[in-house]
């Protein structure tokens, strides 16, 4: 028998000379193994002449005698894309024998990061997925995710696995502690079928980091400022006054108002400050300033991020436990708004025998997330003209007019100081058990359990704030803080469990080093339940205790809701290669759920993929110097989709207790009556999504450049859609499986690795689209202006917009209008031929029934034309990279090259609401008789006229491209002849900034990741400046 030796060693990064952490070594042929610790040091026992494996996500494989020197092993990075370990469904593949579409972020993506949101930084990491967000509020940042674009219009969200057990929630996902990520895997084609009825939106699956050699304590800190990003759609007082003046110039009869007058405007052009008077009020002055909104509400605000981890190991266990604090604030300066959190995460790994191994896992995370009541909604600054300080002489609350014309809903500094809170507590707890029994050599049993639970809490209550006119006299009512009827107290609370169980039974082996084969076939299953309550009552005076016992109980209401429902299934995959030059995998599954009716309940998905690494054949070696590797793979595949919006029990027909009214109209009574609650529907089943895929994986110059091109293709046959029945029907009609959505796409990805002597480098581009065509969707084929959800044989959310010819030259122009359209239903919303609302020369001249392409319904939809769909095309990310002896930077960026919006809201255009705040981004660019050829219209205070010139028109839609410097790391490892004297391994200091700079085509001043929307609360998208020190010992 041969003896066994405790084999010790040291791995480095072969090019940059640092540890390498987390590398697996293991004994060849057995489960015997550890993980390199933060020093890159691993320690094992192994028998004499055994070899040892080493793998590590993002480097090459490498394999090495157990009697060789060890003490300085070199791994060549990753960037040659050969022997990478890539994390996959069930499992781990070699990159070189993968044939699926599967792409990896290494924890590298989230080191010295200034976010504690894992989406933030994931945006534009890996082709394929876009990662959208609406709003830059911590904890509310309203994160998006969508692989190789929709696959349904019932929702878009990918299934998150985190270390092999579904997440229980996206937030779950979100939540995560960026420090404790080992390897994010993203499938995005068949294989994910794997995942079956979960699988059509794509997978992304999360491995978290695991402990192994000696003892080791990781501590890193960051301190992070935060500024306010593009505000560009904020007028001065002045740039307010004259757009009013400009729009009155170009009316045959101005429209000067109660505080508006001529002189009053000219003054705030002027930029008078103090006392006005008007006529309307004449014993009350009004004290007009020139304020910024923007500036009174945010300014830079400080947040930091404490992390903790201990981790260490032998050959027999090995355990990581880590610690996470932080406080992320937004920008809002006048109440705290943002998120503390609060992570702690215990994994242990214990070998019970020499055939017997234990994995767990331990998570709790306290998301706290507080934010002002009121004050943030849509209308925070749109509606607020920019010449009402927020307070007066005094220090007190200041209404805009004043108090006489407006109340506390116009002071959102006001409202957000004091207006009330929102607290909501996030408390999520997740155990994980795994068990892996070795039978035979190649043959093992793994079973694993998992139980999460989230429960969350909510408390709202909104106060009376007081206001006081400029001379410190508090105003009564609702504007002065003295009317409580408008105050209430809400309090929600709900549960969710999710429980996962599963079984598998794995088999590898290998012939003659030639024929390889790995299977696995299992069983799983689980069940969720959510159960859901809320009360609100309306009344609520601060007392300085936040309880729903303390509101009024003359007006009260309160509501409840529970489901409960479960999947389980049968699957397993096959792989074989040969030689790593012929691949094959084959994987099914068949899945079953509670939510439909019997005979509907199960559904089957598979996929088989192919590949050929045409550069192991003898006739191609000549090529070797240029092209050193590849790969040309296939798949094919199906998922479904459980559509969002179906209940737990939708095939069951419900009644409805009520009454109905009976009788001749001289004896009228009521009557009980029992009501098919719906109509329902036995036949709807799981939505399945056919997926394709080819790729092409290059490799040249000693596979220094790497590039991989691949066209994908998804059809959703049944897809899950409401369809328009005749009214007669009787009843609402359940969604059924009639829809045919299609997506087509491709992804590119270029990538150059290298070093010179101590000076690495490395960039990488990665570019992708998809477009998307919904068929089938019976009575889907009205559209009206604007961007529609659902349209038969369109993209989804296309555009309808009326077609335009530039603007009336002069009043002939106008006449000859008028007397062709002036009773014509081809034109909608024409304003009537008279004296108030008629066009004039320089307004819009838009072009009747001129699309002919498409076919609409209503009045004045023949003017419309179809002018591309509102999702992001051409998606981008790069990676830019150096090191020099212990410096380095990093430089991503991230953006798209297309995307249609049209801005809506009270700012999407001059003067679509009169009395509210105006897009200063038009001021100077609207036709005059000087500037006839203007980018924008004429300018009118008349809202008929300007919806007429500027809603839907074909010019204002904009192509929202934009390249964004999403983040800017400069570090530096001091070296170990520095820190040896104090007893560490490592010590990092680093800047970090996130979303630095930009570059735009939207012409309105808003920010790019902003969306449409001009009423997106004013929130200004913020940059971030950090400054933090890891230090390891």
């Amino acid at each position: 028998m041969a003896q066994t030796q405790t084999v010790t060693g040291k791995i480095a990064d072969a090019k940059t000379g640092q540890p390498v952490i987390g590398a697996s070594v293991f004994v060849k042929g057995s489960t015997s193994g550890t993980k390199t610790n933060d020093a890159g040091s691993f320690s094992l026992n192994a028998p004499d002449h055994a070899t040892l494996v080493i793998t590590a996500v993002g480097y090459l494989q490498q394999e090495v005698g157990a009697n060789a020197r060890l003490d300085n092993l070199l791994l060549e990075p990753g960037s040659k894309d050969l022997d990478q370990v890539v994390v996959v469904g069930y499992g781990t593949q070699k990159k070189a024998t993968l044939t699926g579409s599967v792409e990896t972020v290494s924890s590298k993506a989230f080191q010295d990061r200034a976010v504690t949101n894992i989406g933030l930084a994931l945006q534009g990491e890996t082709p394929g997925l876009v990662v959208t967000r609406t709003s830059p509020r911590p904890g509310n940042e309203g994160l998006n995710f969508v692989i190789r674009g929709l696959s349904s219009v019932n929702g878009s969200t990918p299934l998150i696995v985190v270390d092999g057990t579904p997440a229980l929630n996206n937030f779950s996902f979100l939540n995560l502690n960026p420090d404790d990520i080992e390897s994010i895997s993203v499938l995005k084609d068949a294989a994910g079928s794997i995942y079956g009825s979960a699988a059509s939106n794509g997978v992304i699956l999360v491995t978290t980091k695991r402990g192994k050699g000696k003892t080791h304590y990781d501590i890193g800190s960051n301190t992070r400022f935060t500024t306010n990003g593009i505000t560009g759609y904020s007028p001065s007082m002045q740039q307010y006054a004259t757009m009013w003046i400009d729009a009155n110039k170009e009316e045959a009869t101005p429209n000067w108002w109660v505080w508006g007058t001529q002189d009053n405007l000219l003054k705030m052009q002027q930029g008078v400050e103090g006392a006005y008077h008007f006529a309307t009020w004449p014993n009350v002055d009004y004290f007009i300033f020139n304020t910024n909104r923007i500036k009174e509400l945010f300014a830079t605000r400080y947040s930091y991020q404490n992390n903790l981890s201990i981790s260490g190991g032998t050959d027999k266990s090995a355990y990581r436990l880590s610690f996470l604090m932080a406080d992320n604030k937004g920008n809002l300066a006048t109440a705290y708004d943002g998120q503390k959190q609060y992570n702690l995460r215990f994994n242990y790994d214990i070998k019970l025998s020499d055939r017997l191994k234990l994995e767990t896992g331990v998570s709790v995370v306290d998301a706290k997330t507080s934010t002002p009541s009121v004050g943030l909604d849509a209308t925070l600054y749109a509606n607020d003209m920019p010449f009402f300080p927020a307070k007066n002489p005094f220090g007190q609350w200041f209404p805009i007019f004043n108090g006489v014309d407006g109340g506390a809903n116009r002071n959102p500094a006001a409202l957000t100081s004091d207006g009330g809170r929102d607290n909501q507590n996030s408390l999520t707890g997740r155990v994980d058990l795994k068990a892996t029994y070795q039978i035979v050599k190649g043959l093992s049993l793994e079973a694993k359990a998992s139980m999460q639970n989230e429960r969350f809490t909510e408390d709202k209550y909104i106060l009376a704030v007081p206001i006081y006119n400029w001379y410190g006299t508090r105003q009564t009512g609702w504007a002065g803080g003295t009317d409580t009827t408008k105050t209430s107290y809400y309090a929600k609370s709900w549960t969710s469990t999710l429980q996962y169980y599963s079984a598998l039974l794995r088999y590898n082996t290998s012939f003659k080093q030639l024929h390889n084969i790995s299977a696995f076939a299992g069983i799983e299953a689980q069940k969720t339940d959510y159960k859901w309550i809320d009360a609100n009552r309306v009344g609520f005076t601060d007392l300085g205790v936040e309880n729903i016992s303390l509101a009024s109980t003359a007006v009260q209401t309160n509501n409840g809701f529970s489901s409960q429902y479960g999947n389980y299934a049968y699957l397993g995959r096959f792989n074989y290669n040969y030689a790593e030059k012929y691949l094959l995998e084959l994987q099914g599954r068949i899945d079953g759920s509670s939510r439909f009716a019997t005979g509907h309940k199960f559904q089957n998905y598979g996929g088989a993929s192919v590949g050929w690494v045409f550069t192991k054949e003898d006739f191609l070696n000549g090529l070797n110097p240029v092209l050193n590797f590849g790969k040309l793979r296939a798949s094919y595949g199906t998922s479904g989709n459980q559509a969002t919006g179906l209940g737990e029990f939708d095939y069951l027909s419900l009644v409805k207790i009520g009454t109905t009214v009976l009788g001749l109209p001289a004896a009228l009574q009521n009557s009980s009556s029992l009501l098919n609650n719906g109509i329902i529907s036995y036949d709807r089943t799981w939505e399945r999504v056919k997926m394709k895929n080819i790729a092409l994986d290059l490799g040249f110059l000693k596979n220094r450049l790497n590039t991989t091109f691949e066209y994908f293709g998804k059809d959703n046959i049944g897809m899950l859609v409401n369809v328009n029945y005749p009214s007669v029907l009787g009843g609402a009609a359940p969604k059924t499986n009639s829809g045919h959505f299609s997506t087509k796409g491709w992804e590119a990805i270029l990538k150059w690795d290298d070093h010179v002597k101590d000076f690495a480098y490395n960039i990488a581009l990665t570019l992708s689209n998809t477009t998307t065509k919904v068929t089938g969707v019976q009575g889907a084929d009205s559209y009206s202006p604007g961007k529609m959800g659902i349209v038969n044989g369109y993209p989804y959310q296309p555009w309808f917009v009326y077609k335009t010819d530039g603007y009336f030259k002069d009043q002939a122009d106008v006449d000859a209008y008028y007397a062709q359209y002036g009773s014509s239903p081809d034109l909608a919303g024409l304003p009537k031929n008279n004296a108030a609302v008629a066009l004039r020369p320089g307004d819009t001249k838009k072009m009747a029934g001129s699309g002919g392409t498409i076919t609409g319904s209503g009045n004045g939809t023949s003017s419309l034309v179809y002018a591309g769909d509102g999702t992001p095309h051409y998606t981008f990310g790069t990676n830019l990279g150096a090191s020099w002896k212990g410096f380095d930077i990093s430089a991503f960026f991230q953006g798209q090259l297309k995307q249609l919006i049209m801005r809506n809201g009270w700012m999407s255009y001059p003067f679509n609401a009169l009395y509210t705040n105006q897009n200063p981004s038009f001021l100077g660019k609207t036709w005059t008789t000087d500037d006839p050829n203007a980018p924008y219209p004429r300018l009118t205070v008349n809202p008929t006229r300007a919806k007429w010139d500027y809603a839907n028109n074909d010019f204002m839609l904009q192509n929202n491209r934009y390249i964004r410097l999403k983040a800017l790391i400069v570090g530096y490892n001091l070296p170990q002849a520095w820190i040896r004297k104090l007893k560490l391994e490592k010590v990092r200091v680093y800047f970090s900034g996130n979303d630095l700079w930009e570059l735009a085509h939207v012409k309105d001043g808003f920010d790019p990741e902003m969306g449409e929307t001009s009423q997106n609360s004013g929130y200004p998208f913020a940059r971030t400046w950090a400054f933090g020190i890891n230090i390891g010992f």
